[in-house]
């Protein structure tokens, strides 16, 4: 019956039903993606509670939807990799985890092996990460990367969802174009790549992986500043990426469309009156314009930049983890590809 109707009816319809319904039933539409469904984007925080960021915009209150990852709630070495999708990627001592926080279906993965093959270097950076959509395969491929400053060396572990299976990626420093650059912590997905904030010669700049070439550019420019921040970061708005920059109480952002080089970056927002924290990033920006910050490890605000005011929502993340908060951006979607 389903596959006699065209993809507008069915699109149509399904936009009609809440996902947490449509997560509880058996019926999934292959001939639809996520994109397609304009589901709601969701925070995920702690790796344990969705937060939809639509009820603070409503102000309706911080409404939490628990979650109950096994194997994350019984290991404290855990961190979100990235999300994709409405899928997002965990590593949790040392084994990855792909899991579909709306319809609560995951899969664990092999280890790739990586970090004890390579534990003789002593890297400066340490690993970097990523999660992410290959187009022309068709696939979800998760990266686990290691640079090393002394031996101007590049390596990466690829698994592809697909075939479930690692394979190892050697990259020549030609094609980094610049082999002392400050690359660490997780890439973020856009248009078809994995994109990393970097520091070359203390200059800020932004280093691409294509996941279906498996190569890196440097495709995109950082906007020029006045000051360097004291941090920058990527994230991603709609269809858009941005970059943040934090210099004392200030913060501002840019915001581009144009996957090119040459691309220009536009003003987004700045924010001056942040300055009890130590911690603040932008995540999300709702649909009145107003943002979501994290400040430092327990609180969320949702700051309106028409009058400078904010609401604060305190949020406590495991006590075990001290030191930082993990968090992901998602797009709510009942299709899981490869995870059964």
């Amino acid at each position: 019956m389903a596959e006699s109707l065209p993809d507008s009816i069915l699109i149509d319809i399904f936009l009609r039903v809440p996902a947490e319904s449509l997560a509880r039933s058996k019926f999934v539409c292959k001939r639809l993606k996520a994109g397609d469904l304009i589901p709601r984007q969701r925070i995920l925080i702690g790796g344990n509670q969705t937060i939809d960021y639509k009820t603070l915009d409503a102000n309706e209150g911080c409404v939490a939807v628990p979650h109950n990852i096994k194997t994350i709630k019984s290991d404290s070495n855990w961190r979100i990799v990235g999300s994709c999708d409405g899928l997002v990627c965990f590593l949790v001592s040392g084994i990855f985890l792909i899991y579909n926080p709306t319809t609560r279906e995951y899969r664990e993965l092999p280890s790739s092996g990586l970090e004890e093959e390579y534990e003789f270097l002593e890297r400066q950076n340490g690993s970097f990460y990523g999660f992410g959509y290959d187009p022309r395969s068709d696939d979800y491929k998760i990266v686990e990367g290691i640079h090393e400053y002394s031996y101007q060396f590049w390596v990466a572990a690829i698994f592809s969802l697909k075939s479930g299976s690692w394979r190892r990626k050697y990259f020549p420093t030609e094609e980094i174009e610049e082999s002392r650059l400050d690359v660490c912590d997780n890439g973020v997905y856009w248009k078809g790549a994995l994109h990393w904030h970097v520091y070359e010669w203390g200059k800020s700049g932004i280093l691409s992986l294509d996941l279906s070439e498996e190569k890196f550019h440097r495709v995109l420019s950082a906007p020029e500043v006045e000051r360097d921040g004291l941090s920058r970061g990527l994230g991603i708005h709609g269809t858009s990426l941005f970059i943040y920059s934090r210099y004392g109480n200030h913060i501002h952002t840019w915001i581009t469309d144009e996957y090119r080089r040459g691309g220009s970056w536009t003003n987004w927002f700045s924010v001056d009156c942040l300055d009890a924290c130590k911690v603040a990033i932008p995540l999300v920006c709702t649909s009145s314009g107003k943002i979501v910050f994290l400040l430092n490890m327990d609180q969320l605000i949702l700051f309106n930049l028409e009058d400078n005011t904010y609401r604060d929502y305190p949020y406590k993340d495991d006590p075990d983890r001290l030191f930082f908060i993990e968090y992901a951006i998602y797009l709510e979607t009942f299709i899981s590809p490869y995870l059964s």
